[in-house]
């Protein structure tokens, strides 16, 4: 063990509990590159890099400006959005407010950005159906359209939506993904960009999959960044088959969301955040007019998706479903709609929540136990199984097939 040990550390870095060191190569923030990058998109195309920037501009609330789909309205242009009087609107329950604001300063400034037009706005949250669904066209000045799908917010619903994905192929997002895109796709007629982060890469993905031929030959490229795959199932799909050559895919190094179901190739953005935290768009590190790209993802950092493959494939799809479903059952208890308010109501409604939890039937309980076991057990398993990139790759198909298979059982 002491030799396996040796050997890892030579040919990786530590992972998910890594400290920030200075950088060695000067590199840049997406705010940064919006403050700094002057080019035009006519001398300097769209690339993945401006498909992150404008997904983080797609978690900021627009409506307060841009027009909803549903109406066909004027676009706005980018630059005519940072007006003071929309800003308590735009940034309400934003994670990161601060940085939020300082690239919306930049993009409005930016000879490359400033002119680009926004338009059919929609944000849509349903407790009942447990769907969070938000998305934001961007009309580039050569009439070229990015479609930006917004990822998991702070809402306990975007949450659950995003744990049903274990245990079902097709989410209700998924479906207001292709919606979206038909819509928009019918009244813009030219060519089109897809992207997002988080679970609105996922989404990008379904939705130029699945909105039909004729939108799929006008799509240049699809950009999932640091999101879900789709599962093995859809993967093997005509509408997705067809979509491969297409696709842009990167993930931090400490990626945990990004492999998740991931069979297509993917680049390795390096951050100068740790662990978990490198999923912030935020930190991801640009240098010229791109990411600037590791060889391997941090080996440490990724055991937890190893432990969660291995515990997906030893529980049925119905257990998984009973499992997440107690879980958000008792941290809905407080009643609240939104981690933000959650930590405090927590506290003060924890009587609720330990009812709650108490009112869980035998059955119930007995499945909770075996996943917590099951989950013990993968973890232990997995925390010395340290591969390289391309065994995580491989291990990642294995185990969808493992876990397709079961659940056709």
């Amino acid at each position: 063990m002491t030799e396996l040990k040796d050997k890892v550390k030579e040919n990786h870095s530590d992972g998910f509990f890594e400290f920030s060191f200075p950088k060695k190569e000067q590199s840049l923030s997406i705010i940064e590159y919006a403050e700094k990058q002057l080019k035009t998109f006519d001398v300097q195309p769209f690339g993945s890099v401006d498909s992150l920037l404008l997904s983080q501009v797609a978690y900021m609330h627009l409506d307060v400006a841009v027009p909803g789909v549903e109406y066909d309205g004027e676009a706005v242009r980018i630059a005519d959005l940072y007006k003071a009087e929309y800003f308590d609107s735009i940034f309400d329950d934003v994670r990161d407010a601060k940085s939020n604001r300082k690239l919306l300063n930049a993009i409005c400034c930016s000879p490359r950005y400033r002119d680009i037009k926004v338009n059919y706005y929609i944000d849509n949250v349903d407790a009942e159906l447990e769907k969070q669904f938000s998305a934001t066209t961007f009309i580039l000045p050569d009439g070229t359209a990015y479609i930006a799908f917004r990822g998991t917010d702070s809402t306990i619903v975007g949450w659950k939506e995003d744990f049903n994905m274990f245990f079902r192929s097709v989410i209700p997002g998924h479906i207001s993904a292709v919606h979206y895109l038909q819509t928009v796709a019918a009244r813009l007629p030219g060519k089109l960009y897809l992207g997002g982060h988080s679970k609105g890469g996922n989404l990008a993905l379904y939705g130029a999959a699945f909105a039909g031929r004729e939108i799929q030959e006008r799509i240049i490229s699809v950009f999932n960044h640091d999101g879900p795959g789709l599962s093995n199932d859809i993967q093997r799909m005509p509408g997705y088959t067809d979509l491969c050559d297409k696709l842009h895919i990167t993930v931090p190094q400490a990626s945990l969301f990004g492999l998740m179901f991931s069979s297509c190739g993917f680049q390795v953005v390096k951050s100068d955040r740790m662990g978990l935290m490198q999923h912030d768009p935020f930190s991801w590190e640009i240098s010229g007019d791109d990411f600037i790209y590791a060889e391997n993802l941090k080996s440490n950092a990724n055991k937890l998706i190893f432990t969660i493959y291995d515990l997906m494939a030893n529980l049925s799809r119905q257990d998984r479903e009973v499992f997440i479903d107690t879980v958000f059952q008792v941290i809905a208890a407080p009643g609240v709609s939104s981690f933000t308010e959650w930590p405090v109501m927590a506290v003060k409604e924890f009587d609720s929540m330990v009812s709650t939890l108490k009112s869980i039937d035998e059955e119930t309980a007995v499945k909770m136990k075996t996943v917590l076991a099951e989950f013990a057990k993968a973890l232990g398993k997995n925390i010395f199984n340290l591969p390289d990139k391309e065994k995580i790759k491989q291990f990642i198909v294995e185990k969808v097939n493992t876990i397709s298979k079961k659940d056709k059982l």
